[in-house]
């Protein structure tokens, strides 16, 4: 049993170990993400961040940069992952890949029918700016359907296991005495069950752990065995509400990139901060700088003191036609802070990645072939691949394997073909246009390459070499790289029968070429055959020897 006293006291440490990172995360917030600016429990409430911003160049390169990883990695228009056998030769099993592809298809329909295409972009947006993103997976059982939430980082505590990644999460958060009780009815105590009737709107502290259980015992399977364990506890009441378990971790947890002696993840934002804060006082100034341009101070005669109306169609009446109103030439560069200002978001836009989703603006000034544009695609895309490495085995791997199972748990997954019954893994392979950018450019290279070099050696040597050359192996290898569909690519077994179908025909196509011609010769010579034989021919003379002989 795991003691109240105890999680409280695991939070309070994780709570110290964060705090110097939330002052980084503020500064983010306020001049990056004025939306997620509110760290207190409470929420926004419809509040408006208190911190102003004078550039909204940040904030349009991140929402970029976010946009552009969905658009490119996850979008719910595209297949952007495939299930693979990490064993090549199991692949090529009669009933292998169909089954992979209906598995396929199975969690893309739980994909399209769940919220996860809008969580992901909250996801995204909190890895970018705050550098960690925090998202819960669960099994909504009356609704029959995967649940997704993209957690604010103000909610979230973690720590990490002995191989870097997350297993522990612990959540502090606000939910209304009414949605407690519909989420866990009588396993609240009786003090917030009198709250849900008397105050159904009032708020609730509910602390949500999640951790490795070290008592795990394989024996049981009950939820409070599971490897994963998951604590419910009502922080007002000093409450256990409930007490459970997951077969894998259920939360997935996203740093954009990190250092080897840090917990919390560092991101564009992060890097930024700095050209954030300048430009923001740089456009503060150049705020005020355009102000005085167009509303300069004035010199105004003493006598006018009172009287003078800087007003459209203000009427300044005066006796002296020396006295006049004159604007003060202040002898500023107005041009030359708009260039610095332009040089600032340049540099900010570098940080975030953006040219790489604006390639197709950038190669208008061309014309470029397909080869070109593609090998530009793979050129940017290989920019971000520490990140997207990260992000495939702290996130969409973890994602799919999660759904997987409880997919599994619901009986919605078939069951695997014969040629599996020994076992093997299984592993995904993102095929999103940027996960394909960067395949072709390291994979179909080395394919192009190899014909280029075998047609060479063809020219000079002739076919002699093909002996050399698996060529299924290479077409099947060119075909993958392409993205091609598992069922597009026949299985070996079905190739083998193919070819073998074909040399049958093939030889017995030969077969009856040359029965034609036997029977055409044969036709042609038949009248000579029939005729006698001569007493001086060669048929008379070896007749008559076998006679003699005789």
């Amino acid at each position: 049993m795991i003691e109240v006293k105890d999680l409280l006291a695991r939070l309070g440490t994780l709570k110290l170990l964060r705090q110097p990172w939330e002052p980084l995360w503020k500064d983010i917030t306020n001049y990056v993400l004025p939306r997620r600016s509110f760290w207190d429990l409470e929420g926004a409430d419809g509040k408006k961040p208190e911190t102003k911003t004078y550039d909204g160049a940040p904030l349009s390169a991140l929402q970029l940069l976010v946009d552009g990883l969905q658009g490119y990695l996850v979008s719910p228009k595209i297949r952007w992952y495939r299930l693979v056998m990490e064993d090549a030769k199991q692949q090529d099993l009669p009933g292998v890949a169909d089954w992979l592809e209906e598995v396929d298809d199975i969690l893309y329909a739980e994909f399209a029918r769940s919220n996860f295409y809008e969580a992901i972009g909250e996801f995204f947006l909190d890895a970018a700016s705050i550098g960690t993103a925090t998202m819960f997976v669960e099994d909504d059982v009356d609704k029959r359907r995967v649940n997704f939430s993209s957690r604010h980082m103000k909610e979230c505590y973690i720590a990490e296991g002995r191989n870097g990644l997350v297993d522990v999460v612990y959540r502090e958060f606000i939910m209304s005495n009414r949605v407690a009780y519909q989420t866990f009815r009588d396993k609240l105590c009786q003090q917030r069950l009198d709250q849900a009737r008397q105050d159904p709107f009032g708020k609730a502290t509910i602390i949500h752990a999640c951790f490795p259980r070290t008592d795990f015992d394989a024996e049981k399977i009950d939820n409070g065995n599971m490897p994963v364990a998951s604590v419910y506890v009502d922080k007002d009441h000093n409450h256990k509400i409930d007490e459970g378990g997951f077969e894998i971790f259920p939360y997935l947890v996203w740093r954009w990139r990190k250092n080897s002696d840090e917990i919390y993840g560092r991101s564009p934002a992060a890097d930024a901060i700095n050209d954030i804060l300048r430009l923001n006082q740089m456009g503060k100034t150049m705020l005020m700088a355009g102000q005085l341009a167009v509303q300069p101070p004035l010199n105004v005669p003493h006598g006018q003191k009172g009287l003078t109306k800087i007003i459209p169609w203000g009427e300044n009446y005066y006796t002296n036609p020396d006295e006049l109103i004159t604007p003060i030439n202040l002898g500023q560069n107005y041009p030359i802070g708009i260039d610095q200002e332009n040089a600032l978001r340049e540099q900010i836009g570098e940080i975030f990645r953006t040219k790489i989703f604006l390639l197709m603006e950038q190669l208008e000034r061309g014309p470029y072939t397909a080869t070109e544009i593609r090998e530009r695609q793979g050129e940017k895309a290989a920019v971000l691949g520490p990140t997207i490495g990260r992000l495939n085995s702290e996130t969409l791997v973890p994602l799919l394997d999660r759904v997987y199972r409880i997919c599994e748990r619901n009986g919605l997954i078939p069951e695997p073909p014969m040629a599996l019954a020994s076992g093997g893994r299984v592993r995904v392979e993102m095929q999103g246009p940027l996960a394909q950018s960067q395949k072709q450019y390291h994979e179909i290279q080395g394919v192009n390459a190899s014909l280029a070099f075998i047609g060479g050696m063809v020219q000079v040597f002739g076919a002699g070499p093909l002996a050399n050359v698996d060529s299924d192996e290479l077409m099947r290898r060119g075909l993958d790289s392409q993205g091609s569909p598992q069922r597009v690519i026949r299985e070996l077994p079905q190739v083998q029968e193919i070819r073998r179908r074909e040399a049958e025909a093939a030889a017995a196509a030969q077969k009856q070429a040359l029965q034609l011609e036997r029977e055409k010769i044969l036709g042609s010579n038949a009248e000579q055959l029939n005729q006698p034989l001569r007493p001086d021919g060669m048929l008379a003379a070896a007749a008559a020897a076998s006679a003699q002989g005789g």
